[in-house]
């Protein structure tokens, strides 16, 4: 039998530093991955990534978002230049993982030695 917990605020064990509970559940990271290459490293709430092409990667969601209307951001590292990532691709973005294009400083799409990217949202 599953068990349900309903509290407003959160204290810590010496009953300081109170958080709304709503603010923890709206405010929280809902996923993150690390990838070297393509290889997922590590994450939260990331089942897989997919190399869709050069300097374009998706990182797919273990649990949905409730709709495609979240925000993410990212950062990538390529060895001698200087890195753009873009954590949104236009249209890329679905309640089950983003679009991260990553590309040197003059437009061109290239692969990334180590891209991350964080999610917040409301999770389905």
């Amino acid at each position: 039998m599953a068990s349900e917990l309903r509290v407003n605020t959160l204290k810590d064990a010496a009953g300081n530093n109170s958080i709304a509970t709503s603010f923890v559940a709206g405010g929280a990271v809902k996923a993150w991955q690390h990838t070297n290459v393509t290889t997922l490293q590590d994450s939260f709430n990331i089942s897989s990534v997919t190399d869709t092409a050069t300097g374009k990667l998706t990182p797919n969601y273990s649990s949905n978002m409730v709709n495609a209307l979240y925000t993410t951001t990212g950062w990538c590292a390529i060895q001698g230049q200087i890195p753009i990532a873009s954590p949104q691709d236009g249209s890329f973005i679905t309640t089950s993982s983003h679009r991260v294009t990553t590309q040197i400083s003059g437009g061109a799409l290239a692969d990334a030695e180590y891209i991350g990217s964080a999610v917040s949202g409301d999770l389905a």
